[in-house]
């Protein structure tokens, strides 16, 4: 399991610390305490933070450049995921698990400087156009039945594959 912790600076004074073995901690709290309810997790998720001086009405990214390779929200999923599973595992009744969140959103206090999404969308567009990152591909895939941490191919397996 992914034990290291992460804090990224992310303005306003709000911080991102990553520490999935916290969940793990507290559902097991939950099961020994409250003899192990029904627990549902909502929201959970990775926030990516654009750096701009956005004021209301402003476009969210004027250069146009959106960012799709979030690693940094698969990872996250990854390890929170996982901490998920080694509970359930271990006894604790889980009952549902949601990323936080599907698509970017206005967020009230933030505007759009926020994003959360599996699926980053373009709010400077006229017609909103959605754009999928690379977390909604993986965790498109994992629900399809694809390994929580795939391998990643190596040189040496795309030779020793093409070499067959």
């Amino acid at each position: 399991m992914c034990n290291r912790r992460i804090s990224n600076q992310l303005g306003l004074g709000i911080q991102s610390n990553e520490a999935p073995s916290s969940l793990q901690k507290l559902l097991y709290y939950l099961k020994l305490k409250y003899r192990n309810p029904p627990v549902v997790i909502y929201e959970n998720g990775e926030l990516l933070y654009y750096k701009l001086k956005i004021r209301v009405g402003d476009k969210p990214d004027p250069s146009r450049r959106f960012v799709t390779d979030d690693e940094f929200r698969t990872h996250y999923l990854q390890g929170y995921i996982e901490a998920t599973l080694l509970s359930i595992r271990n006894g604790s009744n889980v009952q549902g698990y949601f990323v936080w969140s599907f698509m970017d959103v206005f967020e009230l206090l933030f505007a759009y400087r926020f994003r959360f999404g599996l699926y980053g969308v373009d709010f400077g567009a006229e017609e909103k156009r959605r754009y999928p990152r690379h977390s909604a591909q993986w965790y498109a895939s994992f629900l399809h039945g694809s390994e929580l941490r795939p391998a990643t191919p190596t040189l040496s397996r795309i030779r020793a594959y093409s070499e067959r």
